[in-house]
């Protein structure tokens, strides 16, 4: 009986072993570099400066002080900005857009593990670029009509004038909108519109907990949103796949993140938690929290 069974025990083991290797390997065209700082070790956002379109701004993740770091496209450590009168209590995600006509950072510090903050900001702020020190424009406040949301992903709509908001820990995920400070932040704390449901992103299989125990558990929870220069695609990251989806003009969010997803193959991160397209948008860079941990730039197909 044991001698029948060592075939399809070997067999399931060489597969299970391809299926890594396979997961491991990013696809056709890609390159993989190294995050060199040795502050950056937990990156939990990623942007291109509108300022240095040669420059990409990320931030950690909790723990860290309110610091921005300057990475190039090859992973080399740029150096950094702290920005005073801020603070970083769960900073997740970061989208470049412009303010009054300025390069401008928007800083997500809405991470929500437990669901117990009562409030949750963004912070607009300078975008220097590659060089001299990011300042604080204003600050928002908000929080959510239907309880505590956890959310890692956020982007800004420039047609819309308004940042929209992904969260993580629930399926179907919910998609939020909050309109931008039109002068100054409102007074007193606001209150984003629920767009809908977001039932498209893949979630995960019993497979995945065997091949990735542990991060598995957390695989189709995203991580990272962004929007293309020519708003024609939209990124997801998760901590499984690397989605985009088409936006065609007056295609709403809801209607957007509802189509099948095209999924790239871009190797597993250990938790990647980071994303942006390229200033050009026919390349895109992922990465994970960690030190060291690769940037990894993947080709879009037009």
């Amino acid at each position: 009986m044991m001698l029948r069974l060592l075939p399809r025990v070997v067999l399931g083991a060489v597969l299970l072993l391809n299926s890594c290797a396979l997961l491991s390997q990013p696809g056709a065209g890609a390159t993989v570099a190294t995050l060199q700082g040795a502050a950056v070790d937990e990156l939990s956002g990623l942007t291109v400066s509108r300022a240095d379109p040669t420059v990409l701004w990320g931030h950690n993740d909790s723990g860290d002080g309110a610091v921005l770091y300057r990475i190039g496209f090859d992973g080399e450590d740029l150096g950094s900005t702290r920005i005073p009168g801020i603070s970083a209590i769960d900073w997740e995600d970061i989208a470049a857009f412009d303010w009054n006509g300025k390069p401008a950072l928007l800083i997500a510090d809405v991470g929500d593990n437990k669901a117990n903050r009562v409030a949750v900001t963004l912070y607009a702020v300078t975008d220097p670029g590659r060089s001299g020190d990011a300042k604080l424009l204003w600050q928002l406040d908000f929080h959510y009509a239907d309880g505590p949301r956890d959310c890692e992903s956020i982007t800004v709509d420039p047609v819309d004038h308004a940042v929209i908001l992904l969260t993580k820990r629930e399926y179907p995920q919910r998609l939020y909108r909050l309109p931008l400070p039109t002068a100054t932040p409102p007074v007193g704390v606001a209150t984003p519109e629920l767009l809908g449901e977001v039932r498209s992103i893949p979630r995960r299989s019993p497979l995945d907990q065997i091949l990735h125990p542990g991060i598995g558990a957390f695989f189709g929870q995203p991580t990272a949103l962004d929007l293309s220069p020519d708003g024609g695609r939209v990124l997801v990251v998760t901590y499984k796949d690397v989605l985009l989806y088409r936006r065609a003009p007056g295609r709403s969010w809801v209607e957007t993140l509802n189509q099948t997803p095209e999924a790239l193959a871009y190797g597993h991160l250990k938790q990647a938690e980071a994303g942006t397209f390229a200033p050009d948008g026919l390349s895109l860079f992922v990465s994970s929290e960690g030190l060291n941990a690769p940037l990894v730039r993947l080709p879009v197909k037009p």
